[in-house]
């Protein structure tokens, strides 16, 4: 049995109407505009599903598809690649039906990153450019593959990682979770994770403004950092410890 301490915040930023992003810490689906300041969470378990969902910019109802697919994932709880994979599928197709059932919402999406834990073992997963991180000595890690343009051009050479930080097509997403029967499928990263213990899960709006070094930063910092660069994005992040 493993114990979990988990740090988390979502923060609407200075810029945005309202904000987008939704959390999950294992059966709890957090959606709220704007948390003063982290709050914490310890649990014990063989079992952990920890995601940040982050609503689609430009479209309607981004933080209503960001709760729903937390929800499936809630309660579905997938234990493998293989299952969160269906499980995102279902996912989808909940995006698709409400869509139908609410015209003014057609084409809502999110985008959604994160980890899941089974007796000892390890799985990170990603649609979209929500990213997870391994933290270890003081740094972080990126685990996952976004699925941007911006991406696809840094993994032909085209640019570096540096660059791609302030490219104009870095919000150009290539898969994300739709409803829209012209979005049926996805790409899905997922991957099993041996060497690390601690984690950070977050939306673009964190890791889009701060440096790379900065991501292993307390959770009381990393909020305070990310205001401080002008709060143009939300922000949520689940900061996360295994033992």
């Amino acid at each position: 049995m493993a114990r979990f301490e988990a740090c988390y915040l979502t923060h609407r930023g200075y810029v945005r109407e309202n904000n987008e992003d939704a959390l999950l810490l294992q059966d709890i689906v957090l959606c709220t505009d704007s948390m003063e300041r982290p709050e914490f969470v310890v649990f014990d378990g063989d079992y952990a599903l920890f995601a940040v969902a982050d609503g689609m910019g430009g479209h309607r109802g981004g933080e209503i598809a960001s709760r729903l697919v937390l929800e499936v994932l809630s309660m579905e709880k997938p234990k493998s690649p293989q299952e969160i994979n269906h499980t995102l599928h279902r996912a989808r197709d909940r995006l698709e039906d409400f869509a139908k059932e609410n015209p003014f919402y057609y084409g809502l999406g999110c985008a959604v990153a994160g980890l899941v834990y089974v007796s000892g073992s390890l799985v990170v997963f990603n649609v979209g450019d929500c990213r997870v991180y391994g933290l270890k000595d003081g740094s972080a890690h990126r685990l996952t593959v976004d699925h941007t343009e911006v991406e696809r051009l840094v993994r032909r050479g085209l640019i570096d990682q540096r660059s791609a930080k302030n490219h104009p097509q870095r919000h150009i997403l290539t898969s994300a979770l739709v409803g829209s029967p012209n979005h049926g499928e996805f790409e899905l990263f997922a991957k099993p994770v041996k060497k690390y213990r601690e984690f950070l899960i977050c939306s673009d709006g964190l890791w889009e403004c701060l440096e790379e070094e900065e991501l292993s930063l307390d959770c009381d910092k990393l909020i305070k950092l990310a205001l401080k660069m002008g709060g143009r994005d939300n922000i949520s992040y689940i900061r996360l410890k295994i033992t």
